[in-house]
């Protein structure tokens, strides 16, 4: 007889199904002045989760690990997304902005930053996450990219800039002399 390979089936954390839904209705997460607050109870709800009654999988179990969650903070019976939940969120849009193949508009955005040599796991931390976006470094601490996701990083500047020590700026560049490698880098 041969043995049936079982598949269980694995059920999405309440907290990445929360962050996605949050991503997807939330005008305010770039918005960092603004405090995104939410009832599990009726989000679950919103989100079509449960209807009369709480499904048994989130209770109590799902709710304490959203109390544990780095993404959310809880008090007054009410949950916050704190900013790990918000820098979560704005990395999946970029993710998907950068999955899409998007018309270039003939602008290079680009990130140069001077982060002190005793901060160097900050700075490594920063180049691998430019990397993941698909930044590319020109020079030392020069890293472009061609494509418009100015307002996700921004935002990821000012929580960044929460974090490393040093210095971080955004530019938008019109024109760079000599760019053929650039533009045949990212396929222009």
């Amino acid at each position: 007889m041969i043995a049936k390979k079982v598949q269980r089936s694995k059920k999405e954390p309440l907290s990445r199904k929360i962050l996605n839904h949050l991503k997807e209705k939330s005008k305010d997460l770039l918005d960092l002045s603004l405090t995104i607050m939410f009832d599990p109870h009726e989000l679950m709800k919103g989100m079509g989760l449960y209807t009369q009654t709480p499904s048994l999988y989130y209770f109590p179990k799902e709710i304490s690990n959203l109390k544990k969650s780095p993404y959310f903070n809880f008090a007054n019976n009410k949950f916050y997304l704190t900013y790990k939940g918000r820098e979560k969120i704005i990395k999946q849009i970029i993710k998907k902005k950068k999955d899409k193949k998007i018309k270039w508009d003939g602008k290079w955005r680009a990130i140069i930053f001077d982060i002190p040599e005793l901060n160097r796991r900050e700075r490594a931390s920063l180049r691998k996450e430019l990397r993941w976006m698909g930044f590319i470094e020109v020079q030392k601490s020069v890293w472009i990219y061609p494509y418009n996701i100015e307002k996700e990083l921004l935002t990821l500047l000012k929580l960044w800039q929460r974090d490393f020590k040093g210095d971080i700026r955004f530019l938008k560049i019109e024109k760079i002399v000599g760019d053929k490698d650039l533009k045949k880098h990212f396929k222009l």
